[in-house]
């Protein structure tokens, strides 16, 4: 596995949107990351295939991964591990001490996964899925609050 990070903008972007539209309900919210030049995006190939794609709010201090998803039939196959650990050496490039990523509460999976690449639980953004109507079902729990996770760069690496 030989996995790499390439920049894409808008529109060159929009191709991402079938990946990226697992880690978001609304595709109209997506393509707002993807037009809106204050986010990066970045398509994650291995062997010139699409594994995966993120979308991040890098700014001074504290950062941000709004979607990160890796495509349906590459999961379970260390590419999220892979991407992760690329964004964090982004993030220590980038010279930024803390990246924050946010999950539904429900999404055990997806907590599971952050923590064991090195985020720790931080807050709790409640409410913030009310746009999804009605709540979808996550684990049998409906998902309507978001756990924000916190990688501080002092921290481990993905493992």
């Amino acid at each position: 596995m030989s996995v790499i990070l390439q920049e894409l903008v808008w529109p060159e972007s929009e191709k991402l949107l079938p990946v990226l539209n697992d880690a978001e309900e609304s595709e109209q919210r997506v393509r707002a990351k993807l037009t809106d030049s204050t986010y990066t995006t970045y398509a994650a190939l291995d062997a010139n295939q699409l594994i995966g794609a993120a979308t991040v709010h890098w700014q001074r201090g504290e950062s941000e991964i709004e979607y990160i998803a890796v495509a349906s039939p590459m999961r379970g196959k260390g590419y999220g591990k892979a991407m992760i650990a690329l964004l964090l050496q982004e993030m220590q490039r980038r010279q930024i001490q803390t990246l924050l990523v946010g999950t539904a509460s429900s999404s055990l999976d997806n907590l599971i996964f952050y923590q064991k690449c090195g985020f720790r639980v931080d807050h709790v953004r409640r409410d913030f899925f009310s746009y999804i109507q009605p709540p979808l079902l996550d684990n049998g729990i409906p998902m309507r609050d978001m756990l924000v996770l916190r990688y501080n760069l002092k921290d481990e690496v993905c493992q």
